[in-house]
């Protein structure tokens, strides 16, 4: 008996959603090293504001602090980019995988469609065939 082609297409979708999911922890994984980069930026930033506003500070402090925080600013500001890109390919691997999972879904509904029209078909020749008894006393031959 050969096999369908759409438990072929089915196997093949399976695979799909399997590198979809893949791609989507990859993606979640960057985007928390991201986050976490954000966050430890961020942090400096806080921490070092309050070194610098602290009424024992002098100007030393402030300035220091006004010089760092300008060669801060620019790893802030991509560290931030970086986050939101990262985000972005999450959304389109979410995306990807909503797609692959409806394309498996798709498939698996005509597999059962094409099950219950076999089934319908093989109920129609067994009552064809009752019928066929019913009015000659024995079946015709089945073709």
């Amino acid at each position: 008996m050969t096999q369908d082609p759409l438990e072929s297409l089915l196997r093949v979708r399976r695979i799909g959603v399997d590198e979809v999911r893949r791609c989507l922890a990859e993606c979640l994984r960057i985007e928390g090293e991201a986050a976490a980069a954000v966050a430890a930026i961020e942090a400096a930033v806080e921490h070092e504001m309050e070194v610098a506003t602290n009424l024992a500070a002098g100007d030393a402090e402030v300035e220091a602090f006004a010089a760092w925080l300008r060669q801060m600013r620019p790893k802030q500001q991509a560290a931030v980019a970086g986050k939101q890109d990262a985000e972005a390919a999450t959304a389109e691997a979410r995306a990807a995988l909503a797609a692959a999972r409806a394309a498996v879904r798709a498939v698996e509904e005509l597999l059962e469609q094409h099950a219950l029209a076999a089934e319908a078909e093989a109920e129609r020749r067994a009552q064809g065939a009752i019928d066929e008894i019913a009015q000659h006393g024995e079946p015709i031959a089945q073709k």
